[in-house]
């Protein structure tokens, strides 16, 4: 079954000035570019803000309609309702109350629904604290255990006081359907920056570190448990003769390539260094039995080391892309620290030790490969903020390196020349005013 994505975005009146219609690349990236002020981050945001359904964020954003296109036919559109006040026409179109409408294919409607109003909210938070049974899920929402039904901070004021106000939606389960199979992720560089500026600069690097010391930990369990049941029915497996066994060049090219893993597992640093011969080399000499159980014995240990894959191939990405950028220095594994930085004659330096650069590369870079789910629309305003030249022109080849190991498309927005390289097929132009709808 192939996932659902974004095929299309357009957003009318942004800032009362702006139409923009982007439609994404099939090959996965799409770079959004304009004059300073026509709204790429507010784009970016709109998307976040609507798929963590934090709507009342979004209603702030001044815009009158956003239309976002999946690609299995289904639509989303979002438009202000109409308020009569005494301000202008213009304030009204964009900052009325939202509404959100979904549908399965442009002929049929689904739902529509509406933005929480804060007042609403607020009465219900009051109502709920004294319900033991109602647990919050998120703003707006509980989870009523008694049922396992979700309510929305409409009906729970509606339940509490029945008649007061007209019964309308701001829950959608079909939005959480498409939610499900569609992770939206934004990337605000400006707030990784502006937090290595203001905290303790080595914060989010030791994040890192101690999230791959888990990973590490983790996937140790699960070669550990593998290992042991395998070795605990070897001796039977091999007696049933249940396993298919292999000929004597087979099995020599077989421990080959298992020595080559261990040795590449041992050098990124997920697995203990081993000394000397490991696999007898006159395989061609083994008696039969011997070979059935050489054969059976190459079977398993292929298994165990399977266990280290998925890590295996984004620590070596991870490695590949920050020592290519550091100088003198390197990052390596750690079985004790999860992340370490070598310097130039060998000794461990503190994480604070890095530049703030280099610690944003690596907190980015990380954040791609160990953070990001398969799936997933990858939002990153102006990746440029904290890289030096040198790092903007390659930051285009190592995103879409590390989006074929994870899976995720992107729509980066930037106006440097560098992180666009070649790369003009991939860019899309924002309005720079109003031309008409």
């Amino acid at each position: 079954m192939q996932n659902t994505r974004i095929r299309e975005i357009f957003i009318s009146r942004l800032y009362g000035l702006y139409n923009h219609r982007i439609n994404l690349k099939d090959e996965g990236l799409t770079i959004i570019h304009g004059a300073n002020g026509v709204g790429k981050t507010a784009v970016l945001k709109c998307l976040d803000y609507l798929f963590e359904w934090n709507i009342e964020a979004l209603s702030r954003i001044p815009f009158r309609t956003i239309n976002i296109g999946l690609s299995d036919g289904a639509k989303i559109s979002i438009s202000r309702a109409a308020r009569v006040e005494k301000n202008s026409v213009k304030n009204d179109m964009l900052n009325g109350a939202l509404e959100i409408s979904f549908f399965k294919d442009p002929n049929t409607h689904i739902e529509t629904v509406f933005a929480i109003d804060p007042e609403m909210a607020n009465f219900a938070e009051t109502i709920t604290t004294s319900q033991s049974w109602m647990v919050k899920v998120q703003h707006g929402l509980w989870r009523d255990t008694r049922t396992g039904k979700y309510v929305d901070a409409m009906e729970v004021v509606q339940d509490y006081f029945p008649g007061k106000g007209k019964r309308k939606k701001t829950y959608s389960p079909f939005f959480e359907k498409i939610r499900k199979g569609l992770n939206v992720k934004l990337i605000d560089t400006h707030r990784l920056n502006q937090r290595s500026k203001e905290q303790s600069a080595d914060f989010t690097v030791l994040e890192c570190a101690a999230d791959m010391l888990k990973q590490i930990k983790m996937v140790n369990v699960e070669y550990a448990r593998r290992a042991q049941e395998l070795d605990q029915t070897f001796p039977h497996r091999l007696i049933l003769n249940s396993n298919s066994f292999y000929g004597p060049d087979i099995v020599k090219e077989r421990l080959l390539k298992l020595e080559k893993r261990q040795v590449q597992l041992s050098k990124i640093g997920l697995l203990a260094t081993h000394g000397g011969q490991t696999f007898p080399s006159d395989v061609e000499s083994l008696s039969h039995p011997k070979l059935e159980a050489i054969s059976l014995f190459v079977q398993d240990s292929e298994t165990k080391l399977d266990a280290f894959n998925e890590l295996a191939i984004r620590c070596t990405a991870l490695l590949k892309l920050i020592n290519t950028k550091f100088r003198h220095k390197r990052l390596e594994l750690n079985k004790e620290a999860g992340l370490s930085i070598i310097d130039f004659f060998g000794d461990t330096i503190p994480m604070d030790a890095l530049s703030s650069g280099e610690q944003h590369e690596l907190v980015i870079t990380y954040e791609l490969l160990f953070k990001t789910p398969s799936n997933t629309l990858l939002l990153i305003d102006e990746p440029e903020i904290s890289l030096h030249v040198g790092w903007q022109k390659s930051f285009i080849e190592d995103l879409l390196y590390i989006s074929d190991i994870v899976g995720f498309e992107s729509v980066v927005a930037t106006h440097s020349p560098f992180i666009v390289g070649e790369k003009y097929d991939m860019m899309v132009s924002l309005d720079d005013g109003v031309h008409g709808e």
